[in-house]
């Protein structure tokens, strides 16, 4: 007996499969998520879980208020696993925590996406910012789907990892996704982080699932490029490794520093 496909995946291998073809080339749209759900005949949810990993793969562009499109492959280097899946949350778990803001809002473009809800949802949006040594290193903004955000206590992420405090209320991630990459730093965020709008940072997309594969939340992170470094060990024997916060080369960063011209971006 075969094992059964996902609906997502045949969706997915589809629409890899016009691109190898070029029926949807560089720069083309993408159909409507109402248009492929009628092609496919398959719910929105579907379809969304779908475009969450082209986009994952980088092979199309997502926004807010803007057609989806196709885009030049890049290099993506994906790890599969880590020997501890939750081994990256040891990153701050000694550094000091900061609750900047905690409210709902309403979901639109990529993350109504990613948490698959409707673009007019309410979803509970946690900015918190994370510190050495009185010194910011990783800002993030958490968006739950109004499910989970219900259950959240706001004095509890004033001292918590949001993955403990999801774990009390029930909410254990089965699966993890996770992209890095550079990115300009955002007005809204450069200045918890002590930087200028559109300096270098490290950015982090983490969207969690639980065992049902129902997104529980999505994190954007931001870390300050001259604090923070990632290195992978791993060796013939290993089936992953682990991120760690490094004393980072600061030489590097600084030419890093002068390719991003903010006038430009």
């Amino acid at each position: 007996m075969q094992p059964t496909v996902p609906l997502y995946r045949s969706v997915l291998d589809q629409l890899r499969a016009d691109m190898r073809s070029g029926e949807l080339a560089v720069g083309a749209t993408l159909p409507s998520e109402q248009e492929l759900c009628d092609r496919f005949g398959v719910s929105r949810i579907t379809v969304r879980r779908a475009l969450d990993e082209l986009a994952q793969e980088g092979r199309i562009d997502r926004g807010a208020g803007r057609a989806t499109r196709v885009t030049a492959p890049r290099l993506v280097h994906a790890i599969a696993a880590f020997e501890d899946p939750f081994g990256p949350l040891r990153l701050v778990r000694d550094t000091e925590l900061r609750l900047l803001s905690f409210d709902w809002c309403v979901a639109e473009g990529p993350i109504a996406q990613a948490l698959q809800v409707d673009d007019d949802d309410q979803v509970l949006r946690i900015a918190r910012l994370r510190s050495r040594d009185s010194e910011p290193v990783f800002h993030t903004t958490a968006f739950l789907p109004a499910w989970v955000g219900s259950m959240v206590n706001r004095k509890a992420l004033e001292a918590t990892a949001l993955h403990d405090v999801l774990a009390a209320a029930g909410h254990v991630p089965a699966a993890i996704q996770r992209q890095m990459s550079a990115a300009p730093c955002p007005k809204a965020v450069a200045r918890s982080l002590g930087l200028r709008a559109g300096a270098p940072t490290f950015r982090i997309d983490r969207l969690s699932r639980n065992a049902e594969g129902r997104p529980l939340h999505l994190l954007v992170g931001y870390w300050r490029w001259d604090r923070f470094s990632m290195r992978l060990t791993s060796d013939a024997t290993s089936e992953g490794g682990t991120l760690i916060i490094d004393e980072a080369d600061t030489s590097g960063n600084r030419f890093l520093e002068q390719m991003v011209d903010p006038a430009k971006i």
